[in-house]
């Protein structure tokens, strides 16, 4: 007897048929780590990207999570649609009312990093198309 076994979600991109979000968190977040570690050692990085306690705190743990939600297509698609948001918004503040950002200080290079970086986690989190798939065999 044929029946219903279960089913899964899958996350595209652009409905390509490829798993991009989960690639790209992972990307992200291991840019971020790299960038906390750099950070631990340097003080800038070709005099474009300042680090401090605070950055290299903040640059770890979203490094972290983008690591940790790469696991899943549904924990990426989440990690990429947050992570897009508050970037672009982190990019737009520094580059327009850099003083709203209080003791921050990132330069204009940082704030474009910003948005580019959360220009690519927003369009790979929106994009995604939730495919349901259905898997059918055998009830025994």
């Amino acid at each position: 007897m044929n029946g219903w076994m279960g089913s899964r979600l899958l996350y595209y991109v652009g409905g390509e048929g490829e798993r991009m979000v989960k690639t790209l968190a992972r990307a992200v977040g291991v840019l971020f780590v790299v960038l906390g570690v750099a950070g631990l050692f340097a003080d800038s990085l070709f005099g474009l990207l300042y680090f401090d306690g605070v950055r290299n705190s903040v640059h770890l743990i979203i490094g972290l999570a983008g690591i940790l939600a790469s696991g899943r297509e549904e924990n990426a698609v989440w990690f990429a649609k947050m992570a897009g948001i508050g970037f672009v918004l982190l990019g737009i503040v520094g580059l327009a009312r850099p003083e709203w950002l209080w003791q921050a200080n990132l330069t204009e290079a940082e704030s474009v990093l910003h948005l580019i970086v959360g220009a690519v986690a927003s369009y790979a989190g929106f994009t995604a198309q939730a495919i349901q798939t259905v898997r059918l065999g055998s009830r025994q």
